[in-house]
């Protein structure tokens, strides 16, 4: 990390390049900006950073790209290549880190590396824990209340999942449409307003 430090910490990227115009670079399939940062000294491409990152901190490639999109979320980026058909074509876009954030993370890698962690390991315990929750839903439902679908007129005690339309080409969900259509609705029946607090307190 010291080594990147020593290369980037005086090597001053220029502060922006939209100044030069957009379109594309003559001969090639890439804007004019994309061009202007690659062969910016004090900067380097997304790619070219997992690269030296990974070999720097002894991380796997998508490992070292995983910390650095982390540590610079609204990298610069600039379109050059072609996407395939199948991702819908256009452009690509090339990301980029200038070497003011290339030195932040070299040298608060290990700290990036730290909250990356316990980040993940906050959302994967926000998603056992919304899992969990889903399960205890659906299992109270299934004990308490009975299943309804597509009914123009719901029952008093009922908890909706779905609002919908039969229009032209099908069902649709309508719960934030309005059209002059029959409105059916689809959730569960409860017998009393007792069984239905009591799901909601599980909700909550």
């Amino acid at each position: 990390m010291n080594q990147i430090i020593a290369k980037y910490e005086n090597n001053i990227e220029s502060e922006d390049n939209f100044g030069i115009g957009g379109g594309l670079a003559r001969g090639k399939f890439a804007s004019r900006r994309h061009e202007d940062a690659k062969n910016d000294e004090g900067k380097l491409t997304l790619g070219q950073a997992n690269k030296m990152f990974a070999k720097a901190s002894g991380l796997t490639i998508e490992e070292a790209k995983e910390v650095l999109i982390y540590a610079v979320p609204n990298m610069e980026w600039h379109h050059a290549g072609r996407l395939p058909k199948q991702y819908g074509g256009g452009m690509k876009k090339t990301y980029f880190l200038n070497a003011t954030e290339i030195c932040n993370c070299a040298k608060n890698w290990s700290s990036y590396v730290e909250k990356l962690n316990l980040s993940k390991a906050a959302a994967k315990a926000a998603a056992e824990n919304k899992r969990s929750l889903e399960e205890r839903k659906f299992a109270f439902l299934q004990a308490n209340a009975k299943k309804v679908e597509r009914v123009s007129t719901h029952p008093d005690f009922f908890y909706e999942t779905m609002r919908e339309m039969n229009g032209k080409y099908g069902w649709f969900d309508c719960s934030n449409k309005s059209y002059k259509m029959t409105i059916y609705y689809s959730g569960w029946a409860f017998e009393n307003q007792e069984a239905l607090e009591a799901f909601y307190k599980i909700t909550k």
